[in-house]
């Protein structure tokens, strides 16, 4: 068998321009020719093993930056881009492709970048239109790596029993002392994996709560978060170490594979971080704890040491067959109306990107309400929910002298308001008096409301009945034309 020939010239050239060094020094350090380096850098020469070696040796360079699959692996994301219909017409064949990614790696990155964005712009116009018109549009939804994650999610209803046996295996083994979890969870990182944590300060961590540093060995984590928060970190790590074979099948999906690296890497987090709330809140405790206070989240999280947004998360998670939890949506909004996150049972006909119904009384919560905002809506399809809104109050992480609040919300079908706290205080008569909301003044076609601020888009090729004088007091918008 032939011996397969190493042509990396553009990274033998881009090695020698980082280290600063012209045509001459470096052959003189390698022990060849200036004219030979030359031929080797235009790939008329392939770099033998002994060139290889004394790079290697001359440099203190990783073998790996010489190995051929990052190059390959290009290369088919080249071939994937020329295929796309605004470029199949210039009729590049592979030898093209690999003329260009042997000679320009780094312009061969930029195409495949460039079209990489330009796909998820193609879906996100695509959904957006799918979302406006009603009318499917293939490849519109599904694509996008968090919609592919968010979608996978949802079939399961956030409940993935193999993740909840791992953790129950988990907790068992280090036998789980919630009183001494931070302790416990660093002692195994540190035994069983030889990683070390600290706490840092923010101004070190930037924008990150966790970072793990491969080459020494460290977690980090911001010496922002709370200590239940650092577990829950801890715990997501440990999972990333630990049970990685236990979800990689999950990224067989075809959905994940279609959509990229990006889905994968989406996938594994979400799952780790699944991992994580069923480490810190036990499913059968929490079941226990749920219907002993009727779903009074606020006093849950008292109970389990916790804050209200991981609780609310675990909520959402309990739907194992036969002890399920109530049917609950997690939402959280920023103060703009835009849905940061969405998760639980359903998804739900909301506006993604702000202007969100303003009759809906959960932004009273971000105004000085007291602990939680209860409300119940019935949406423009009829459907009914109880409503739970909390606000999140946040440190920016770009400066300690501001802070930011987000509202997390909760929800269950009103059928089953009664089971919880919250639709007890509102009591049975507020439920047949719901407040109608839509998903936005935008995709909303509700007439006589009060409250629109803009009439609603072109819906199915049609524009909706907009009666005049709908508009409050003020709005810019007339409601003319």
């Amino acid at each position: 068998m032939a011996e397969r020939k190493l042509f990396v010239g553009a990274r033998l050239k881009r090695l020698r321009k980082d280290l600063k060094l012209t045509q001459v020094r470096m052959a003189e350090e390698l022990g060849v020719s200036a004219s030979y380096l030359n031929l080797m850098e235009r790939n008329q020469r392939p770099v033998t093993a002994q060139v290889l070696i004394r790079l290697v040796e001359t440099y203190d360079l990783d073998l790996g930056m010489f190995a051929a699959e990052p190059d390959q692996r290009t290369f088919l994301a080249l071939r994937e881009a020329v295929s796309d219909p605004v470029l199949v017409s210039l009729g590049l064949d592979d030898t093209d492709l690999k003329e260009l990614n042997e000679t320009h790696p780094l312009g061969a990155q930029a195409l495949v970048r460039l079209h990489r964005a330009y796909r998820n712009l193609s879906h996100s116009f695509a959904g957006l239109t799918e979302r406006l018109s009603d009318e499917p549009m293939p490849g519109a939804i599904g694509e996008r790596p968090e919609e592919v994650v968010r979608e996978i999610l949802q079939e399961q209803e956030g409940y993935f029993p193999e993740i909840e046996e791992a953790a129950e295996l988990f907790c068992a083994e280090i036998r789980l002392d919630r009183s001494d979890l931070f302790r416990q969870l660093t002692a195994r990182l540190q035994q069983l994996h030889s990683i070390r944590t600290k706490v840092m300060p923010e101004d070190v961590m930037h924008l990150f709560q966790r970072r793990f540093d491969r080459h020494s060995r460290r977690l980090l984590l911001c010496e922002l978060l709370s200590n239940d928060q650092r577990c829950f970190h801890l715990a997501i790590q440990i999972a990333h170490l630990e049970l990685r074979d236990l979800w990689d099948e999950k990224c067989l999906d075809e959905r994940v594979v279609r959509a990229g690296p990006e889905a994968r890497e989406r996938l594994r987090e979400a799952m780790a971080r699944n991992f994580a709330l069923a480490v810190l809140l036990p499913y059968e405790s929490v079941m226990q704890v749920g219907v002993e206070l009727a779903w009074d989240v606020q006093r849950m999280a008292v109970r389990f040491h916790t804050n209200i947004e991981l609780m609310a998360r675990r909520l959402v998670t309990l739907r194992k067959p036969g002890a399920q939890g109530l049917p609950m949506f997690f939402l959280r909004f920023d103060r703009a109306g835009n849905v940061v996150e969405r998760g639980g049972s359903k998804s739900y006909g909301l506006s993604r990107f702000g202007g969100n119904c303003p009759k809906w009384n959960i932004w009273n919560v971000a105004s000085g309400a007291n602990g939680v905002v209860n409300d119940f809506i019935e949406m423009a399809d009829g459907e009914r929910f109880l409503t739970m809104a909390f606000a999140i109050d946040r440190l920016d992480p770009s400066s300690l002298d501001l802070t930011y609040t987000q509202i997390l919300v909760l929800g269950l079908a009103a059928d089953r308001a009664m089971e919880t706290v919250y639709g007890q205080r509102l009591g049975e008569g507020r439920e047949l008096h719901p407040t109608l909301i839509g998903p936005g003044c935008r995709l909303c076609e509700r007439a006589g409301c009060g409250q629109r601020s803009m009439p609603p888009l072109v819906l199915g090729g049609a524009k909706s009945p907009m009666p005049t004088g709908v508009v409050s007091p003020g709005s810019q918008w007339s409601g003319e034309g």
